[in-house]
């Protein structure tokens, strides 16, 4: 019997891709897009066309049994054991370090290697409850881009509509590589939009090269870009001063930079001609114009200050709740999904202010041995996407740092568990689990 069941890609991208999974009796699954989804319209992007047809289902390369190291932490050598046996090796171990040093000895690091609203988060009820110390992994990704954008915005997950394109006069992107991160977003409305693109980037990228315009600024002058652009748009009477009034606070106190920041002092700032300063103010002046913030953007210092510089542009042009106008940085959908994230991860089962540590200090505070004792990574592999990748390895090999890693692949920071935890995929689950692997072999005995 035929079955597709309709998912949705749960890569950490822009593009939030709708598939289908095609099962049918005796053949492999089969992984295509939904030509129902507005943004992908039945495509899938190459990475995942092939890795859902492909590697996600080849038992070769997935992880299938519970693993206990067997050689030297980093080497990969590891023997198959018992799901009920790794389990009583993991209570056993944890029972020990909560007992004589308290559940904060004990590190928890995950992330967004797939973002399932249920496997993200679900895990989260045991170890609030047990009240561990969290990786706050967003200190390497976004979070001043989030807290620059709360505190003007008061808040930065929720985005424009991009269907709204249509009605826009011109679309900023400023910090993001739409053709590589969001490559159906970047086809299909970007591209097709009737409005003027710009592109904000120190790098010639695809998404520049077919804009409008590319202001190739150098790297680190993002604000003094964004101040000069907003000098021009006040001169030339752009600035809503009715919205200004209305809703923002605050804008007496910088129109003297902005006064400062002409064309020519830009130019010598950021290395961008005066003359395509002048034509970016033009362009998002005329409005209604969206702004597109990247991650990028925010991954430098002064990142977060950046951030409230390029902030100013619809703050200040009031291009902002009506159609074709508004700013986007990360989206959230938890909310739009009608799932309560704070109550599938028990938000309130741990402590109120449990002890975190940031990723950039990673290295550092796995390095102390009086300070935590264990080690457990699921849904992100740090031992490649972490900095100071090689103090980190160090830290890793630590003989007395129990290690546990959930992963559906033997990855470079899996090399270094203790103990290995097959994880399922995010569609590896009820009949298209089964038909990928023997019962006995995936579920606990």
């Amino acid at each position: 019997m035929a079955q597709t069941i309709r998912s949705t890609c749960p890569r950490d991208c822009y593009d939030g891709c709708g598939i289908l999974v095609h099962l049918e009796e005796g053949k492999q699954p089969r992984v295509v897009g939904d030509p129902e989804h507005p943004v992908s319209r039945g495509r899938l992007c190459g990475k995942c066309g092939v890795a859902y047809n492909g590697v996600w289902q080849d038992q070769q390369h997935r992880l299938t049994r519970p693993l206990k190291r067997s050689g030297p932490k980093g080497s990969g050598q590891y023997q198959v054991i018992s799901w009920q046996e790794a389990l009583a090796e993991i209570a056993k171990r944890w029972q020990g370090i909560i007992a004589e040093h308290g559940a904060e000895a004990i590190l928890n690091c995950n992330y967004t290697g797939t973002l399932g609203l249920l496997g993200s988060a679900f895990p989260l009820r045991l170890l609030n409850q047990l009240g561990v110390s969290q990786v706050n992994y967003g200190t390497i990704c976004n979070t001043a881009g989030n807290l620059a954008w709360t505190l003007m915005f008061g808040g930065a997950y929720v985005g424009f509509d991009p269907r709204t394109a249509k009605d826009s006069s011109c679309i900023l992107v400023w910090g993001a590589n739409p053709s590589h991160s969001a490559p159906h977003m970047h086809a299909h409305w970007l591209q097709e939009s009737p409005g003027k693109v710009l592109v904000v980037d120190p790098v010639r990228t695809e998404t520049a090269d077919v804009a409008d315009l590319h202001l190739q600024l150098r790297p680190g002058t993002d604000a003094a870009l964004a101040f000069s652009i907003l000098h021009c748009l006040e001169r030339d009477g752009a600035f809503d001063s009715e919205f200004i009034d209305a809703y923002v606070l605050g804008a007496d106190e910088i129109r003297a930079d902005l006064e400062r920041a002409t064309p020519a002092w830009g130019e010598i700032q950021t290395g961008v001609p005066a003359a395509d300063i002048e034509r970016a103010a033009r362009y998002y002046g005329a409005g209604p114009a969206l702004l597109w913030a990247g991650q990028a953007l925010q991954r430098q210092p002064q990142g977060g200050n950046i951030m409230r510089a390029v902030g100013l542009l619809p703050a200040l042009t009031g291009n902002v709740g009506k159609p074709g106008a508004g700013f986007f940085y990360v989206n959230d959908t938890h909310g739009i999904a009608g799932v309560d994230h704070d109550y599938v991860s028990g938000e309130t089962l741990g402590p109120e202010t449990p002890q975190t540590v940031g990723a950039l200090d990673l290295a550092d505070s796995l390095a102390d041995p009086d300070r935590f004792k264990s080690f457990l990574v699921w849904n992100t592999n740090p031992l490649a996407s972490c900095s100071d990748q090689l103090a980190l390895r160090e830290a890793c090999r630590r003989e007395d740092l129990f290690t546990v890693v959930l992963e559906c692949f033997q990855t470079d920071t899996a090399n270094y568990a203790d103990i290995m935890l097959p994880a399922a995929s995010f569609f590896g689950s009820g009949r298209y689990c089964w038909q990928l692997y023997e019962p006995d072999r995936w579920c606990p005995e």
